[in-house]
């Protein structure tokens, strides 16, 4: 048994009419059955846009608290490794002094060395949390250029 139908009216230009016309006769079905399927999947189509359009703030949220969280933690991990290099940089020193003593200024050099490479490794991790929320906020920033275009185009087609 087929679903209520209701027989509308629509208006498109020639060319429109013509390639649906020549759908139809492709497809092997009526011209009316055709449009009305075409308006049903358009009809569909913005009606779970319009769902999605509710459920997604939630679902960014959801996603920025995670995300959050996740680079609380890997900061804390970094501050964490950060330390603990620190730390057994001392203790190497330490026991090369003590071992066999090295005058200060090889010690300083050793030192200043180490540091070094310990900041260029931390910030080649910051670098990459730096390029992490870029492509976070390039991502946002296509939302935002994809509602702004759909707008214009609800707003366009009610002119």
């Amino acid at each position: 048994m087929r679903d209520a139908t209701e027989k509308i009216q629509v208006r498109v230009s020639g060319e429109v009419a013509s390639f649906l016309r020549a759908k139809a006769a492709e497809s092997g079905m009526p011209l009316t059955e055709l449009g009305g399927a075409l308006l049903s999947y358009a009809a569909q189509a913005e009606a779970n846009e319009a769902g999605e359009a509710l459920v997604l703030p939630t679902v960014r949220q959801v996603i920025r608290q995670e995300l959050q969280q996740f680079l609380e933690r890997t900061f804390d991990f970094q501050v964490r490794t950060y330390m603990e290099a620190g730390t057994a940089r001392r203790m190497v020193q330490a026991a090369m002094h003590y071992e066999t003593p090295m005058s200060v200024e090889r010690i300083k050099a050793i030192e200043k060395k180490q540091w070094s490479q310990t900041w260029a490794a931390s910030r080649k991790h910051v670098d990459e949390l730096t390029t992490l929320n870029e492509v976070y906020r390039q991502s946002a920033g296509l939302h935002a250029d994809k509602q702004q275009r759909l707008t214009g185009a609800d707003e366009q087609g009610l002119e």
